[in-house]
């Protein structure tokens, strides 16, 4: 994966639960406008875990039409059972995807052996290279450095993984029984640009889907060593996430994609509607770091 940063796109729905493909497809153009090295298709923030199942290949067949070689797509394939794992990717098999991105099995916490059983399982079945996704406070599962040694040695098509684990990533690098092209993606949104300087240079994050333009002029500024604008715009990225989780983060972050322009429901569907008054803080918030708000 180049350096640069990777957004977990928004999924947009309509009040059926169907895919909206046009919007989704412009939000990956915006995406890729901006200077986005790859796209994570379905995931967290994408509401994979909450997608209907006939819908899930579509949204990624509806990404990798969008990004038309230009980036790699990733594919979240989450789920609770290797049975399930399976038969989510079975139905995307056969699309020209960079890889499946999974967490640990978000039901129940697991045990080290459960899940490096897990993800041998998941990585068996599939012709494509896998990436981790370590998300402990949604999972109750910590994937640790040493689950991930291990299955660096067992499981060919383990190509990375993502986590804001700057422990094990600091570990990683430096063990000479790790790959070289080994990925390893950062998703400690609060402190990327000091993780930056420690060569971990790519971030992957939900938040980057609806702040194309402080997005690219983060990494713009980062790559010209420029750390007082770089921490300036992700500032901003980190202030509009802020004031979503202070009021409620779906229906708010559902409610900025729209006055970005991209239609639809960004939200599983038992998520409260936001109140119409609301709206008008959140552009007003959007406008104040420079996002581009439709309309």
């Amino acid at each position: 994966m180049k350096p640069g940063f990777v957004p977990a796109l928004g999924t947009p729905l309509d009040q059926d639960g169907n895919l909206l493909a046009a919007s989704y497809k412009r939000q990956i153009e915006d995406q890729i406008k901006a200077g986005a090295v790859a796209v994570l298709c379905m995931g967290s923030m994408g509401i994979q875990p909450y997608i209907r199942q006939d819908v899930c290949p579509q949204v990624a067949k509806a990404a990798v039409e969008a990004a038309a070689g230009r980036v790699p797509v990733y594919v979240g394939a989450m789920d609770c059972s290797i049975a399930r794992a399976k038969e989510r990717m079975a139905a995307m098999e056969n699309l020209d995807i960079a890889g499946f991105v999974f967490t640990a099995p978000y039901y129940y916490s697991s045990t080290s052996a459960q899940l490096i059983n897990f993800f041998k399982g998941v990585a068996a079945a599939t012709r494509h290279d896998i990436l981790l996704y370590d998300l402990a406070v949604v999972t109750q599962s910590k994937i640790t450095c040493d689950i991930v040694l291990e299955m660096i040695r067992d499981i060919p098509n383990l190509a990375g993984i993502k986590s804001a684990d700057e422990q094990m990533f600091r570990k990683l690098k430096l063990n000479p029984d790790v790959p070289r092209d080994f990925i390893t993606v950062y998703s400690g949104l609060d402190t990327f640009d000091i993780a930056y300087k420690w060569g971990i240079d790519n971030c992957l994050d939900g938040m980057l889907s609806c702040t194309p333009y402080n997005t690219e002029k983060l990494f713009a500024a980062l790559a010209e060593g420029d750390d007082t604008g770089a921490a300036g715009y992700l500032n901003n990225i980190v202030a509009l996430r802020d004031f979503f989780v202070g009021h409620d983060l779906w229906p708010s972050f559902s409610a900025a994609m729209n006055l970005l322009g991209y239609e639809g429901d960004f939200t599983p569907d038992y998520v409260c509607k936001l109140q119409d008054g609301y709206w008008d803080q959140i552009r007003a918030e959007l406008v104040r770091i420079g996002e581009p708000v439709s309309g």
